[in-house]
């Protein structure tokens, strides 16, 4: 079943040669086996966008290389068709998702990583919610065991999924979520989340941590900060590396993080395959939409463009500062 839609749409697509953000128009997908068809109303832009614009980011949990290559990553919207096996009751539901093709006016999307956009929560704060929600569960509790009492650090926390992780730290019971950012005029904002304190140098980091130590570190800079953290682990603690804009390479101490029994765990969804997204989804559903439900992970939104703003969406992106996402509105 499909309510009215038009056979073609606008979409955005990097220039192969140049990688140039072309906006463009093209066929309006069909839903296939296991896919509903969503008619975007926001999407939000994230730092993968810049690697996928150049060709660096390859989307194997939820690309279809049958399709065109469409851009961004995260949307939400609503459900206008249905494929084959798929009920059609999920026609008319108002969903968000992370998925390929996020910067179209239509997407075909696997049932399986739709998520259910709270009735009070807008298009443009649910589009900037799900690469957040994952990104940081995944790091926190599938990899990081978070447990209640659980002391954890955030580093790079004013990326917009570092802001998901210091709200979901401690709506999930840390004794102490603690952040880092590089401009100090973040800080108010990182504590109104849910940050106890806040570090602006490894320095500040150092002495913030003290001897209290940490039990998780979820890091989102890569390079050096890797290092800075180990000396923070408590014994048996893990460092989840989820983000390397400041570095793909570190100089690690391996005697400093033997003695603390400590681990270091990278992750990407670039190389996950479509169960393992709908694992970490299912988990969402269960335990971190009541969360969101009750407004105690809130998105973040640092900006809106219209579509037809996308090409300098991307420069935006590559030189932001400001906290939280931009976030791309559709007109329909």
């Amino acid at each position: 079943m499909t309510t009215a839609v038009a056979r073609r749409m606008r979409a955005a697509i990097p220039d192969p040669r140049t990688c140039e953000i072309s906006l463009v128009e093209t066929r309006v997908p069909t839903p296939g086996p296991g896919e509903v068809l969503v008619q975007v109303h926001a999407a939000a832009m994230n730092r993968a966008d810049l690697l996928h614009q150049r060709g660096r980011y390859g989307q194997r949990a939820f690309a279809d290389p049958q399709r065109p290559n469409i851009a961004g990553m995260e949307m939400a919207g609503r459900v206008v068709g249905v494929g084959p096996s798929v009920d059609e009751l999920l026609v008319g539901d108002r969903v968000m998702a992370m998925c390929a093709g996020a910067y179209a006016d239509y997407v075909a999307v696997p049932k399986e990583v739709l998520l259910p956009v709270p009735a009070d929560t807008s298009w443009f704060e649910a589009a900037a919610l799900p690469m957040g929600l994952l990104t940081e569960f995944e790091a926190l509790v599938t990899l990081g065991g978070m447990n209640v009492g659980h002391r954890v650090l955030i580093t790079g926390a004013t990326s917009g999924v570092g802001l998901i992780g210091v709200q979901m730290a401690g709506a999930l019971g840390a004794g102490a979520v603690l952040a880092t950012s590089r401009s100090s005029e973040s800080n108010p904002m990182l504590q109104n989340l849910g940050a106890h304190a806040v570090a602006n140098s490894d320095g500040e980091l150092k002495d913030l941590v003290g001897e209290a130590g940490v039990d998780i570190v979820v890091d989102h800079v890569g390079g050096r900060t890797v290092q800075a953290c180990i000396p923070l682990l408590r014994r048996d603690s893990s460092i989840v590396s989820v983000g390397r804009l400041g570095g793909r390479t570190a100089d690690i101490d391996l005697a400093a993080l033997s003695s603390r029994r400590g681990r270091i765990i990278g992750t990407t969804w670039k190389s996950q395959g479509l169960p393992d997204l709908a694992e970490t989804v299912a988990a969402i559903r269960e335990r971190i939409l009541p969360l969101v439900e009750a407004r105690r992970i809130t998105a973040v939104v640092g900006g809106s463009i219209r579509f037809d703003e996308l090409p300098d969406g991307y420069r935006r992106l590559a030189d932001q500062r400001r906290p939280g996402k931009i976030v791309v509105g559709f007109e329909h």
